[in-house]
């Protein structure tokens, strides 16, 4: 009864639909009229048109004919530019808030999915009785389109450190095998008018493989997408064969698997199984490399005119241990060693510092110590604005509560760090590259970590590897020098309230000092205080650095 009812709905839909000339699904030409009428200079809103539109069409559940295919096609094209302008908005903002970022994740990787949904829906029919199907002439281009939709997919959920997933992973191998079934793997093709250059299922499936294998859960959400783009300019040194040269290659993947690629570990193969060489791309890499060392731009050698020269030699590094040959590939500094340790966390800066303090007993305030307030001004202004000032000064309130302590159950941990599976639910602090305060031993004291790998395995649920900083953090308070101070409303920048706090790791070899980066400027002299003693140093180049905090090398002057 149920079944009767759906059809009945559907063709009353269809009917309503051919009735209606004005519906964007009624037609090529009326998805075109509808398309000039979305929103101008808002992204937001025509995306959630065309997303209404597609799921519309997906719902519907209609015949599979030439026409719809095309106003699918049409609708996913008017997309393209809203994913553009949706996509550079997330990447260009690392410190939007939970909300927007949830609402521009979802936006972008939903209307991809539906759209990738639809096309995948129109394939499976084809591949039903390929020989007969009148759409034969339309699928090199339908299934270059869904395998790059997989690839977008699988992108966007490494952003947001998700895996793929096993389903994904089948239906990408799927739909590759069916695209070598039918003998167009390699032939090039627009996916898009838009274009700049043609592309090849082949060259489609092996750019999401290779992405894959670059995916760490160490990188940044920006720093994903370069490569992302890097290997658009890269794919065609790459190239899938039956047959295994233990010699030349590296990578292989089985289209029965249900996840990406992997190195090559032995030598049994089978007919879904497929390899290829990287010696290539790596020497291209090592090339990139050298012309940057000499100074050459990074737009220059195809990295696009965004990329900095730290960034992409930093990258570039990375790419090559990811996919470098299984002796090539890079190792784990020291073994792990299971563990059920609770570990007291803090997060920030200012949080770590205050701790360390209350720590050493010197939470107490301090001449020259500045508050929450007074720090995120100097972050933010260069001084410490009036409405600030007239506040009630830190030092006259009661000491804060620890409220901040969060307790952690690491599970595995090595010399260098810690590993632990947490709840996350309440955690929009948490990204890659954020400073945090460590306790394992309330008599050991603060340690000073980074974290440095991020797998969400639920919206609940995150893994989360740790690195601890080497040596014991000492809070400090940082003055600029004598001669280079400068007075804003009688106040002067390394006296009084302009003196900023941060941490030093006295190493006798390489010390170095964490800070807040409006602190810094390279070769500047400034002073630093702990208690009594005050030592004048050079400030040098950058060891580390992330949201709200930088570690930097200093030349002790006195």
């Amino acid at each position: 009864m149920a079944g009767i009812k759906q059809v009945l709905s559907e063709r009353f839909a269809r009917m309503m639909r051919l009735r209606n000339p004005d519906d964007p699904l009624s037609s090529v030409q009326a998805t075109t009229r509808w398309a000039q009428n979305l929103p101008i200079g808002d992204a937001l809103k025509a995306q959630g048109e065309i997303l209404a539109e597609v799921k519309r069409f997906n719902d519907e559940n209609a015949p599979h004919s030439k026409e719809r295919l095309l106003i699918l096609m049409l609708l996913d094209e008017k997309g393209q530019h809203t994913q553009a302008v949706l996509s550079r908005q997330y990447l260009r903002n690392p410190r939007m808030s939970r909300t927007v970022e949830s609402q521009l994740w979802h936006a972008i990787y939903h209307l991809n999915w539906e759209v990738l949904r639809a096309y995948h829906n129109y394939i499976i029919e084809y591949s039903r009785s390929p020989a007969k199907s009148h759409l034969k002439a339309m699928m090199p281009v339908v299934t270059l389109r869904a395998l790059r939709g997989f690839r977008r997919a699988i992108k966007w959920r490494t952003i947001r450190y998700l895996h793929p997933g096993a389903k994904t992973w089948a239906r990408l191998h799927q739909l590759y095998q069916l695209a070598e079934t039918q003998g167009f793997q390699k032939t090039r093709l627009l996916a898009y008018p838009d274009d700049a250059h043609e592309s090849t299922c082949e060259g489609e499936y092996l750019h999401t493989l290779m992405l894959d294998q670059a995916n760490s859960g160490s990188l940044y959400p920006r720093q994903i997408d370069l490569i992302d783009t890097w290997i658009t300019g890269w794919r065609d040194m790459l190239q899938l064969e039956r047959n295994l040269d233990p010699k030349r290659h590296v990578l292989t993947v089985d289209m029965t698997w249900d996840h990406g690629a992997r190195r090559i570990r032995n030598n049994n193969p089978e007919l879904s199984t497929r390899y290829w060489s990287t010696r290539e791309l790596l020497e291209r890499i090592r090339r990139i490399q050298a012309e940057l060392h000499t100074g050459t731009a990074p737009a220059r050698l195809g990295l696009t005119e965004f990329a900095r020269v730290s960034e992409s030699l930093e990258l570039l590094d990375h790419l090559s241990r990811q996919w470098a040959p299984l002796t090539g590939r890079e190792q784990r500094r020291s073994p792990r060693m299971a563990v059920k340790k609770i570990v007291e966390v803090v997060h920030g800066l200012p949080s770590a510092i205050g701790h360390i303090q209350e720590d050493r007993g010197t939470g107490a305030p301090l001449k020259g110590r500045l508050g929450f307030d007074e720090h995120a001004d100097m972050a933010f202004f260069g001084f410490v604005t009036n409405r600030t000032l007239n506040r009630t000064h830190p030092e006259d309130a009661p000491r804060r509560e620890t409220s901040d302590i969060e307790r952690w159950v690491m599970e595995d941990e090595s010399e260098y760090g810690f590993g632990a599976t947490i709840e996350t639910s309440d955690k929009d602090w948490l990204r890659i590259g954020t400073l945090v305060g460590l306790r394992a031993d309330k008599s050991a004291g603060w340690m000073l970590g980074v974290i440095r790998r991020l797998s969400r395995l639920s919206d609940a649920e995150s893994s989360v590897g740790i690195e601890i900083l080497p040596g014991k953090p000492l809070d400090i308070l940082l003055h600029g020098h004598e001669g280079v101070a400068y007075t804003v409303n009688g106040r002067d920048t390394r006296s009084g309230r302009a003196a900023m706090p941060g941490l030093l790791f006295d190493d006798h070899y390489a010390p170095s000092i964490v800070i807040d980066p409006a602190c810094y400027q390279r070769k500047g002299i400034a002073e630093y205080s702990t208690g009594q003693e005050t030592k004048t140093f050079q400030m040098d180049d950058l060891v580390d650095h992330g949201e709200g905090w930088i570690r930097v090398g200093i030349t002790r002057l006195d």
